[in-house]
């Protein structure tokens, strides 16, 4: 077989490729909680009755089995959405070092909150179910003998990588956007956006001292889940939409954007310190 496009036709499906990534990042992050949620409030697809809204969007792993692990009615549907943007951050490659390892990290980290359940039944009807003729709970954290559930570190690790890599490298594209207008802009939006994770989280913690049960009710856990899930999926909105009007990405390409790494003293590790752009192209 014999490759027969020009370099600058693979350029394109390459730049198409990461945005498609990148859309889908934001895209699948959006429709999680509304799939799980609403989906069971509506008995969306196979669902027979109703499902209640769970104490977390971990739950609908398990959930519609109240007392028999493991098989949730939207199991599937969790566990692919999560994989499927655990596989986006895992291929995509970030603008600098730093963000491409910590998107490495936090698709991983979100793999094994896909593929290592929480605990079930949750501890509010753990009493009631222990009465059910062959319960067995499960509580992997017990088995391995660690203080917590690999979901539930994995899932913490999911969000802090997630929050580094938004208040850390959010400015990396935006720096180098050659319209000063634009860049003053995109400076302005991620000035705030690049907090909306542990703002989002912090109203909702703020909302819960603030008025009890009455609004968030017993579901601080979810809404919580929702909020940060949310604010990733904006995020990746936001930036997709800042490369796709400043074609940065297509610069950086035809060679007009060049990222400089230089040492950083005497450690191993080299990061990004500089980026220049080079006006000699066309």
């Amino acid at each position: 077989m014999r490759f027969t496009g020009s370099p600058e036709h693979l350029d394109t499906h390459i730049l198409r490729s990461y945005s498609v990534l990148r859309w889908c990042m934001s895209v699948f992050g959006f429709i999680l909680p509304l799939l799980l949620v609403i989906g069971g409030l509506r008995s969306w697809w196979w669902l027979a009755a109703p499902l209640p809204v769970q104490n977390s969007l971990s739950a609908y792993y398990h959930a519609g089995s109240s007392c028999t692990a493991l098989e949730g009615v939207y199991r599937d549907l969790f566990v692919g959405i999560l994989a499927a943007i655990a596989a986006c951050c895992v291929i995509y490659s970030g603008f600098g070092k730093l963000e491409n390892w910590l998107l490495n990290i936090a698709g991983i980290c979100l793999a094994g909150v896909a593929f290592f359940p929480t605990d079930w039944p949750e501890p509010q009807v753990l009493a009631s179910c222990k009465d059910t003729p062959g319960f067995v709970d499960y509580v992997p954290s017990e088995l391995l003998g660690l203080p917590m559930s690999i979901h539930f570190i994995a899932a913490i690790a999911f969000f802090i990588a997630i929050m580094v890599v938004n208040i850390y490298t959010a400015m990396d594209t935006v720096k180098i956007i050659e319209d000063e207008k634009k860049r003053a802009f995109w400076k302005a939006i991620f000035s705030v956006a690049r907090f909306l994770m542990p703002i989002s989280i912090g109203l909702v913690l703020l909302l819960r001292l603030a008025t009890g049960t009455s609004i968030i009710g017993d579901r601080l856990v979810l809404w919580i889940e929702w909020a940060g899930i949310w604010a990733f999926s904006l995020y990746w909105l936001l930036k997709s939409i800042e490369i796709l009007g400043s074609k940065v990405d297509v610069d950086m390409v035809n060679g007009r954007v060049e990222w400089d790494t230089l040492s950083n003293g005497d450690q191993a590790s080299r990061q990004l310190q500089r980026c220049k752009v080079s006006h000699d192209g066309p």
